[in-house]
């Protein structure tokens, strides 16, 4: 009796353990996750995953050595939006998928599944796995996979942490200047939604868009109706393969339109050159309130506009916000354009022409608008900034008796830069921290020309009580001829 008392409790012990530490490790959990052992001990961690804006990889699979259960050591999930990696990161298929487990698993395995109906023409050959390097903070390419495209896996070992991405190896390739020509393929991309479809509201753009008629006239565009403005717009925002130059045909009148700006990301960048032509667009409404990089265009690498005039603009953003470009760091220059409507914005960088960015060259332009309610006289929040906050006195430059600019010395000012202009034109913002003096070896690799009259100042990077900051003149204007 005893013995089988003793054996019956041993029973209950053992049944206890199971289900007290493991009792959910064979078994299906919920509609989204599953776990299984395998004969060699190897457990198995299944997650379903579904990202509309990116819709491609279905199922996130973890095969590992675990000493406990592995739902209770090991986490996955699909990092999206999150990662701002993704959006400077050209040929991404899905969602990055982060792992994090802890020092109780070992000997990893991930096996992500995808839905082939969503490459969009993508060839399966060309999906290679990536994974974030943490000492470089870039991906880095996966040599070791496998790829079952019969049932549309990829499979390859990671670490304990680690964040991975899938990329379309040719796309990914050829924007890296590697050699992939055994990927290539051609692909209509109209046939599919764009990544800026997928991810974006696209307001009446493709409402009114004809994407043959975005591709077949590209990168020229002759825009007579709103139809093919909103045309160039999805061009840009969808395929964007080479800088866009607009002639401006006709008179457009946007007002019975939600517009939204070119330029979405840094991947989809605008390079846009607009001639107007001495034409008015009218009624541009672009209502993003939730959105940074807000305006005709949105990121934008450069903006050169010509004889145009925006009336009754209506702009409104949260960070980054202008009426011609949210954000824009590179050629900014306008000449004869004419903006007059409203802007809104929640940030700083809410300016006239531009929101955030360097400095741009406006010749005979005007601005008539408001800004959060207030009338805007500056082309940019950073030409705002710059002139409310100028502080000539900080430093003090003169020409030496050896024909070199110097400055003399402040320590209240950091990150502090000598500024060369030739005219209007911008040569050089160069660190002066360590120098008192601009060496000849700068003047050497400007070539600057002897006997001419070059612009020098210095900037330093301000911060404000009220939380403002950027660039700001900290020193007088000096004329120097070089000799």
């Amino acid at each position: 009796m005893k013995k089988k008392l003793l054996c019956f409790c041993l029973c209950l012990a053992f049944t206890a353990f199971m289900t007290g530490c493991d009792e959910d490790l064979f078994h299906v959990q919920d509609n989204n996750i599953q776990i299984s052992v395998t004969e060699q001990g190897y457990q198995i961690y299944h997650q379903k995953i579904a990202v509309n804006e990116r819709p491609e990889i279905t199922n996130i699979q973890i095969t590992a050595l675990c000493n406990g259960n592995i739902r209770r050591e090991c986490h996955t999930d699909s990092d999206y939006p999150g990662n701002i990696m993704v959006s400077r990161t050209v040929g991404i298929i899905g969602p990055p998928v982060t792992i994090d487990c802890t020092d109780k698993v070992s000997d990893i395995t991930m096996t992500l599944s995808y839905n082939e109906q969503e490459l969009r023409g993508i060839p399966e050959k060309n999906i290679f796995p990536m994974y974030v390097d943490p000492d470089e903070s870039v991906w880095k390419l996966i040599e070791d996979f496998e790829s079952d495209t019969q049932n549309h896996t990829i499979s390859f070992p990671t670490q304990n942490h680690a964040t991975h991405i899938l990329v379309d190896i040719y796309q990914y390739g050829s924007a890296m200047g590697m050699e992939v020509s055994d990927f290539a393929y051609e692909i209509d991309k109209t046939n599919y939604p764009s990544d800026w479809e997928r991810e974006n509201d696209t307001g009446d753009i493709m409402k009114l868009a004809d994407k043959k008629w975005a591709v077949q006239n590209a990168p020229v565009f002759y825009v007579e109706t709103p139809e093919q403005l909103a045309s160039v717009a999805y061009y840009v925002n969808a395929i964007n393969e080479q800088p866009v130059e607009i002639y401006l045909e006709s008179d457009l009148d946007l007002s019975k339109y939600e517009w939204k700006p070119m330029g979405w990301s840094t991947n989809y960048g605008a390079s846009l050159t607009f001639h107007g032509q001495n034409h008015i667009v009218n009624g541009l409404n672009i209502n993003c309130p939730g959105n940074r990089d807000v305006g005709f265009t949105g990121y934008a690498w450069s903006i050169v506009m010509d004889n145009v005039s925006f009336t009754n603009a209506n702009i409104t953003g949260r960070q980054n916000v202008g009426g011609f470009s949210g954000e824009c760091y590179g050629t900014k220059q306008f000449s004869n354009v004419s903006l007059s409507g409203t802007i809104y914005g929640n940030d700083e960088d809410t300016g006239g022409f531009i929101g955030r960015g360097s400095d741009g060259i406006y010749t005979d332009c005007t601005l008539d608008v408001t800004v959060n309610g207030v009338p805007c006289r500056y082309f940019s929040y950073t030409e705002k900034f710059f002139i409310e906050n100028t502080d000539e006195t900080a430093f003090t430059l003169s020409v030496n008796s050896n024909n070199r600019v110097q400055r003399t010395e402040n320590d209240k000012y950091d990150r502090i830069s000598w500024v060369i202009h030739d005219g209007d034109t911008h040569l050089m913002s160069r660190g002066a921290e360590n120098e008192t003096e601009i060496p000849d070896s700068l003047w050497e690799y400007l070539k600057a020309e002897r006997g001419k009259t070059y612009t020098v100042y210095m900037e330093a990077y301000k911060y404000n009580s009220d939380g403002s900051s950027g660039y700001v003149r900290v020193s007088n204007i000096l004329q120097y001829i070089y000799e």
